[in-house]
Order: structure tokens, then C-alpha cells, then sequence
């Protein structure tokens, strides 16, 4: 099956608060679309008479007229490329249809080119946060070897960057979060046919990516009591981060973003449904809603802190803005976090708990004490919105809203 191309006119946000807005190259497969740019901007009056070219008055500007004729030479230039590649690749896949549509040809098997294309995929795809991974890691390989080629990548070659990370400083955890994303790029390579599959370094018998042990972040229900009921003062950042370190452990161990992205819409009578924005392009198939029983002190926290304007497509919380950038999104998600982990660490000193609270602990702690608690751990892994254990697929449908309720108690049965 080949998917369908059209070049289209994205009106979904102006450009630089003008009336002109970016000209983009639709795929759509099935019921997948993804939009790529081909670096032109038009008004919708513009972008009209491009695809309509009858309607060109020889009364306008012999200027605009050659153009519009540039524009349209360009438009129909991506739409043949684009067809072509879907017509050549045996079976289409997004992956395989982007290595070809970025491949630069002076960039042959350069590394550094491929993550470049990568990230520039990512940031298309609104991953920021993912690309911003991506430039880490390219930026730390880079400091340790400028020129590498995808050849150059091999397990002698693993091996003396993770001694060069460690001897200067890094921890276990660090090479394996800038290696992840060069596995990852390697796996592209050899999909596109840049390198051979006996070039892959990575596996069993081979490099493997060094996995820390997993420190376990749970508090106990006294500590968790013993925050929930901080005294604040109102209107401060402690009783700010207080309230949402305790929303997340109330509302299934949401995370910060999540919480962000919440709107009045993902509020429908006594339940919170939402989509982890983590698994939302990653698992489109598959993707679990998860519902979460609104408690009285979960609507205590969101009375305290909600957005005024209750339309909706409105933000539940005044976190993130309308209108604005992902990379603006990403960024004030990234300060609100930071916040929150700053005070909910303080809120933790001033009630006598040692142990280095962050956001993560809110998670951890909602799974240990629901464990603990007899819930079963297919109900744990559809709330935590897991996607990747057919175990847990299998008992979606089985648990009623009432049985929710039941077992929200047991994490304020102090």
C-alpha cells in the first residue's frame, strides 16, 4: 500500500504574527499524517493562485508573477521527489521515507550529518525534548572524536568513549543516556542500507550500553502524609510544589508535562482522562487513556490552582501559554519542573525526610504503595499508562470506574 502526498498550506499557526503561514509536503498513510517543510511562506491568496495558475491576472507585478512561478516549480519539485521515494521503497515506513526525503548527498556516512537530519526530523515532529537529547549527545561524541564515520563506530570505539566519559567525571547513567541516541541513529543506518547490518556494534557479545542499578525514589504513606499536610503558606512555592507533587501521586504519578497539557476538556464529571503525551506519536496504535477517580483533595488542589477561564480547549492549570512555540512549551514545562523540584525538596527537609524528594518520587511512590496495598499489578500498569506489556493490554477493559474508586483510597489510608 503507498501512502498519499499532497503540498498544502499549514494555517495552523501564522508565521511570526503575520498573515503568511508555512507551505508543507502532507504524507498520509492510512490514518497517519506527517507534515515536512519546503521552506516557503505564502498568504492564503498566494498559495491559491500557485495551485491555480489560470487565475493569474497579467495586470499584477511581473516580479510577483515570476514568484508565484518559483514557488509553484518548487512545490511541484517536492511533491515529484516525494512520490518518487514512496514509489521506490518497497514498504513504506515514516523512518525509511524521512532517511530518504533529509538524505544529503555530501553527507555520506558522516556521523555528525546523520544526527543533524535526526534532530531536524525530531523538532519537524515537535520531539523537542527528544532532538535536545539528540544535540547532547552529539556535542559529547563530537568533544571526543570531531570526525567519525558511521565505520568508525565500532566496539573498540564504545568502549574508549564510555573510559573518556567516566574518566572525566561522568556517571554510569550519563553514557548510557549519550549512547542510547547513537544506537539509535546506527539502527537508521543499516535500516537505509548506508552500512552493513555485521557493522552493528551494539548487543550481546558485542557493546552493551551500561544499565545503573535502579535506585528505588518511593516514599512511604507517612512521608507522603507527612507532605500532603505541610502547613504552607498560601500563595507560596511550597504550597504550589506541595500540591502538585501531591496531584501526581494522587492522579496515577502523572508527570509534570502531562500536567501541563491538561485541559478543562480532560475533565468529564468524577474522572481525568488523558493520553501520556510521552507515548502519543510513539504508540498511536496502542496508546492507553488513562482515567483517574478525582478525589476530594485532588479537587481541592485543582480549585486552588485552576485556570480562570474554564473553556475546554483551556488550560486546566496556568502553566503553558496558547499560541506559543514548542520549544516555548518545552521550556516552561522544563522551569515549572525545576520549581516544583526545587520547594518539594525544601517542603521535605522542613518535615524531617532525608531522602532527595523530586517530581519522580511522586510516580514511584503511587505504584510501591498501590502494590503494597493488594492492588493487582495489571490495574498499576494500566493507570501508570504503560503501553508495552501484553499482560497488562489484556486486563484494559476489566477494571470499572467503581473499582477505581475503591482502590484510590488506599493512598490517603494513612
Amino acid at each position: 500500500m503507498k501512502p498519499s502526498t499532497k503540498i498544502i498550506l499549514d494555517t495552523r499557526r501564522a508565521k511570526n504574527n503575520s498573515e503568511k503561514y508555512p507551505v508543507k509536503l502532507r504524507v498520509t498513510m492510512v490514518k497517519e499524517q506527517k507534515y515536512y517543510p519546503i521552506d516557503i511562506v505564502m498568504t492564503k491568496e498566494e498559495f491559491s493562485l500557485v495551485h491555480n495558475p489560470d487565475n493569474i491576472k497579467k495586470s499584477l507585478d511581473l516580479n510577483f508573477r515570476r514568484q508565484l512561478k518559483e514557488w509553484k516549480l518548487k512545490c511541484d519539485g517536492a511533491l515529484v521527489k516525494a512520490n518518487k521515494i514512496c514509489d521506490d521503497l518497497p514498504d513504506f515506513t515514516f523512518r525509511l521515507f524521512e532517511s530518504k526525503l533529509f538524505k544529503n548527498k555530501q553527507s555520506g556516512t558522516d556521523v555528525y550529518k546523520c544526527y543533524e537530519e535526526n534532530i531536524k526530523r525530531k523538532l519537524i515532529n515537535f520531539k523537542v525534548g527528544t532532538a535536545s537529547n539528540y544535540r547532547s549527545s552529539m556535542n559529547s561524541i563530537k568533544a571526543f572524536s570531531v570526525k567519525l564515520s558511521l565505520r568508525d563506530v565500532t566496539i573498540e570505539f564504545l568502549n574508549e568513549y564510555e573510559a573518556w566519559l567516566i574518566s572525566n567525571g561522568k556517571s554510569i547513567s550519563t553514557v548510557g543516556i549519550y549512547l542510547r541516541p547513537l544506537r539509535a541513529i546506527i539502527s537508521e543506518a543499516i535500516e537505509a542500507g548506508m552500512i552493513s547490518r555485521e557493522n552493528y556494534p551494539f548487543g550481546k557479545r558485542k557493546y552493551q550500553i551500561p544499565a545503573p542499578r535502579n535506585i528505588k525514589k518511593a516514599l512511604t504513606k507517612e512521608e507522603i502524609k507527612m507532605i500532603m499536610y505541610y502547613d504552607a503558606l498560601p500563595d507560596t512555592w511550597c504550597q504550589r510544589a506541595r500540591d502538585f507533587f501531591i496531584f501526581s501521586y494522587l492522579c496515577n504519578g502523572i508527570n509534570m508535562k502531562d500536567i501541563a497539557l491538561l485541559k478543562y476538556k480532560n475533565v468529564d464529571g468524577d474522572f481525568i482522562y488523558f493520553t501520556r503525551a510521552k507515548t502519543q506519536h510513539t504508540n498511536r496504535t496502542s496508546s492507553i487513556p488513562i482515567s483517574i477517580y478525582v478525589t476530594s483533595e485532588i479537587g481541592k488542589i485543582i480549585d486552588r490552582w485552576k485556570n480562570d477561564n474554564s473553556d475546554s480547549d483551556n488550560y486546566l492549570f496556568p502553566i503553558l501559554e496558547h499560541g506559543i512555540t514548542p520549544e516555548k512549551e518545552q521550556r516552561l514545562i522544563q522551569q515549572f519542573t525545576k520549581m516544583v523540584n526545587k520547594y518539594i525538596k525544601q517542603v521535605a527537609l522542613n518535615v524531617g525526610i532525608t531522602k532527595p524528594v523530586t517530581t519522580y518520587y511522586a510516580r514511584h511512590s503511587f505504584a510501591t504503595i498501590m502494590r503494597r496495598g493488594g492492588v493487582p499489578t495489571e490495574f498499576i500498569g494500566e493507570a501508570l499508562g504503560h503501553t508495552s506489556t501484553k499482560t497488562t493490554a489484556s486486563y484494559l477493559d476489566s477494571f470499572e470506574n467503581e473499582t477505581k474508586k475503591e482502590w484510590a483510597k488506599i493512598l490517603i489510608s494513612f
